[in-house]
């Protein structure tokens, strides 16, 4: 059919003021004619009003395309969409006759509409592009649907759902609903659902062609979000499906089309698998920062941990511990979103806080790790405050939006639609947004402004420029308060920021000195909790004041949880843990074997382990190191050590899902052993002292073995036992201060030492002969295996402070003196001291 449409001279006839009459009557009433609005193929539109003074919008159409069929068949039509909001209603049609200036008057069908403030999607993409988000496509997404749902309702289609006749208008003075309302106009062209398409695209097509636009004008930005190009990219797949040439598969139901918009939301915000992925190999995962799925982690988790009391707990709290000692585990799990699939008996039964986790390796290190002067931490205190505050806020919004998904945790909770419009006007009132975000969900809105803000805050930082504004020190007392005030769930756990890794080499000193006036902050309904490595965190602020471990928090140090095999309840439970630790892993990974079918008791024919290793077996296979207990014994704390050799022991062991038999000793004294030197060849990768602390362990652990295997034995009531003293201790002198100072490289070897849990760092004791300050060393065993020493300790080298000074400066020539030493006291036997230093 030839397309009838206006002339360019009629065009610019009808937008005329001065040749438009100044009023007219339609159906009866009169409308005074006020500006000209908009022109398109077929007419024009006026905005007007009537006697009243009540807004209303004119259209003249051509009556050519009337030929065929009469005008009034749209009033008909268009009232079987007055229940839907969505459509602007149609109050009256008739055809007027116009003057426009020396041509003949012409005939126009007159379309008096509702007057619908605000701008055509077209000139929306045209002039703030930047308020294409996410929320916007939502928003505009169900719109649309609504509009397709109700058109197919009662038979019609629109027949010109182009980008001039979607309206994007702000809400009215007093209205509760913040966001934007999208209208469809025009309803002169409705036409029977079934009649010949005469257009290029149906309504269908059109909201395509739509969504492809939106698509490319948020694509258009130079800088987007990761959140951003995931939902971009889940859109693209959407638009292709609406346009799947079999209509067998085709995306064209309304509801259909909203529910995958709303996926694609859920899925980009999450950054999480599509679906829960179960563990296909039991050792999968050994770093709780790759594991993705929360369901997955709380269902592996062993709440056996011997430490997960104490940080489990109100108070606030360092965690410190060798790297893979689990740390970081441990935090994900006490985080409320890890525990949201859960039915809300079991995570208000099991969680003693409200967490909310942040990894500062994902989230800090690589942005905030310029500032390492402190010129810079001073310059920028105000925007790395504001940057923190930001990542923490986005972090309690993405766990506010998984919990309003969750209808049982939202009503445990008290999480409801007058909670999130709270919530909401929090973040606008208090973090502000260049561009207001127009529909969608409140909550989702919230979190787009904070996503915006952190990003406009990241850039800035990266380009060396302040802020004019910037949220302060005191912020996130507000925002918890907001929440324990607002939300009754919130107001029965204290709120704990989980903040992972907080160590030097992930979030420079400098930073930590600034961030710790936020983090040292006394507030009733929040606390931090912090893990470290060992001396890796600054406990100072900007005001210099300084965080007292005794009276600020709870220490806990995951390295000494595990040294004393001394005390037998503390033994049992690190080998429950083991235990646990592995069964759950075997379960979630649908193997038919248990821990114990598969590894064992640890038992020896000599009596104990340390016997076994003395033990003379020409000809025999070595099989000292085996069993569960011996497997727990071995690992100080260290989970993903722990995991490391289960793995090689199932290698060695050729263990398959099916596999209910035990390993052979010998094939896990090889796995064992293997790790072991692993792990101690690895010391050398330590920069910048790895040779020379590799060189300490070396001639230590072979002193230690050598000791233990051909050193006299100790007497022991009327038995023997070999000597077992992975431990050094040094009397420090009165007060602590050393006699012989070591010198700043020495010094610094023996800062890496710790930190790097090379040896772990018990807590001072005190030495039986003098009221002296002992300092005390454990070698951290597993590394024991690759020196054949055993694991317990009945004996400690007892240096003096030059000896040990002598051990770090030149470890060969004093562990051959110490050697030289314990080796020629055959005849001398010391009697075996059950009470330790300890």
């Amino acid at each position: 059919m030839e397309r009838i449409q206006l002339d360019e001279s009629l065009r610019e006839a009808l937008l005329d003021p001065a040749l438009m009459p100044p009023q007219l009557t339609v159906d009866g009433a009169e409308y005074k004619l006020v500006k000209p609005l908009d022109a398109g193929y077929k007419g024009a539109v006026w905005k007007a009003v009537d006697r009243y003074g009540t807004m209303r919008a004119i259209k003249f159409a051509i009556t050519d395309d009337y030929a065929d069929r009469s005008f009034l068949e749209e009033m008909t039509r268009a009232r079987k969409l007055e229940d839907h909001p969505i459509f602007a209603r149609l109050f009256a049609a008739e055809v007027t006759t116009l003057s426009l200036g020396s041509g003949s008057p012409r005939h126009f069908a007159c379309f008096v509409e509702e007057f619908v403030p605000g701008r055509s999607l077209r000139a929306f993409l045209k002039e703030s592009p930047e308020l294409v988000t996410i929320s916007f496509i939502d928003a505009f997404v169900t719109a649309m649907a609504q509009a397709l749902s109700a058109l197919h309702a009662v038979g019609l289609r629109h027949d010109d759902l182009h980008a001039g006749n979607i309206l994007i208008g702000t809400p009215p003075a007093g209205s509760l609903d913040p966001g934007a309302r999208l209208r469809v106009i025009d309803l002169g062209s409705l036409k029977p659902a079934d009649s010949p398409l005469t257009k290029d695209a149906d309504d269908h097509g059109r909201v395509v062609e739509h969504l492809v636009a939106l698509h490319n004008t948020m694509r258009s930005r130079k800088l987007l979000t990761a959140e951003e190009r995931r939902f971009l990219l889940a859109l693209e797949h959407i638009c292709h499906s609406m346009l799947d040439g079999d209509p067998t598969i085709q995306l064209r139901h309304p509801a259909r089309i909203r529910e995958e918009c709303q996926i694609a939301v859920s899925r980009a915000g999450r950054a999480e698998p599509d679906r829960e992925r179960p563990l296909l190999k039991p050792f999968e995962y050994i770093s709780a920062e790759h594991m993705a799925d929360d369901k997955l982690l709380v269902d592996i988790f062993a709440d056996s941990c011997p430490w997960l009391a104490k940080v489990n707990s109100v108070d606030p709290c360092l965690v410190v511990g060798p790297r893979g000692c689990g740390k970081s585990t441990l935090f994900r799990w006490l985080s409320l979103r890890a525990h949201l699939h859960l039915p809300p008996e079991d995570a208000f039964a099991r969680l003693e806080v409200w967490g909310f986790y942040l990894s500062c390796g994902a989230d800090l290190q690589n942005r905030l790790g310029w500032v390492k002067t402190q010129a810079l931490a001073e310059r920028f205190e105000r925007e790395l405050v504001h940057y923190f505050n930001l990542i923490l806020t986005r972090e309690v919004l993405q766990t506010l939006q998984v919990l309003s998904n969750r209808p049982e945790m939202t009503a445990r909770f008290g999480f409801r639609e007058a909670q999130h419009k709270t919530v909401y006007e929090f973040v606008l009132a208090n973090i502000g947004a260049d561009a207001i975000p127009l529909g969608g969900p409140l909550l989702r809105q919230a979190l787009e402004i904070v996503e915006s803000t952190l990003f406009t805050c990241h850039t800035d930082l990266i380009r060396r420029r302040n802020l004019a504004e910037a949220t302060s020190a005191a912020y996130l007392g507000d925002l918890t308060r907001m929440l324990v005030e607002t939300i009754p769930g919130f107001a029965e756990k204290k709120i704990a920021f989980l903040l992972d890794d907080f160590s030097t080499h992930r979030v420079p000193r400098e930073v930590q000195t600034v961030l710790n006036r936020v983090i040292w902050e006394r507030r009733p309904t929040h606390v931090f909790k912090l893990s470290s490595e060992k001396y890796g965190i600054q406990l100072s602020d900007t005001f210099h004041a300084t965080a007292d471990v005794a009276r600020e928090m709870v220490e806990v140090d995951c390295g000494l949880e595990y040294i004393a095999l001394d005390d037998p309840a503390q033994r049992e439970k690190a080998q429950r843990f083991a235990r646990d630790l592995l069964a759950n892993r075997l379960r979630a990974a649908s193997y038919e074997g248990t821990p114990d079918q598969l590894l064992g008791e640890s038992d020896w024919s000599a009596g104990s382990l340390a016997r076994a290793l003395r033990e003379k077996r020409k000809g025999r296979k070595d099989d000292a190191y085996h069993g569960l207990a011996c497997i727990a014994d071995l690992c100080s704390g260290d989970v993903a050590t722990l995991l490391l050799i289960y793995r090689r022991i199932f290698e060695r062991g050729d263990v398959t899902p099916a596999t209910t038999s035990t390993v052979a000793r010998h094939r896990q004294h090889e796995a064992i052993t293997a790790v072991s030197r692993q792990l101690f060849e690895g010391i050398r990768s330590h920069w910048p002292d790895g040779e020379s602390m590799h060189l300490v362990v070396r001639e230590f652990g072979t002193l230690v073995g050598r000791i233990a295997r051909e050193g006299p034995m100790m007497r022991q009531g009327s038995s023997e036992v070999p000597v077992s003293c992975p431990r050094i201790e040094v009397d420090l002198g009165a007060g602590g201060v050393p006699d012989d100072p070591l010198d700043s490289d020495t010094e610094r070897l023996r800062y890496e030492l710790i930190r790097r849990a090379v040896f772990i760092e018990l807590d001072p004791g005190r030495s039986r002969h003098r009221s002296v300050t002992t300092l005390r060393w454990q070698l951290r065993r597993v590394f024991l295996p690759a020196f054949n020493a055993p694991l317990s300790k009945n004996e400690a080298i007892k240096w003096t402070q030059s000896m040990f000074k002598f051990f770090l400066t030149n470890p060969r020539e004093a562990c051959s003196m110490e050697w030289a030493k314990r080796g020629s006291q055959v005849d001398e036997q010391p009697q075996l001291r059950l009470e330790d230093s300890e």
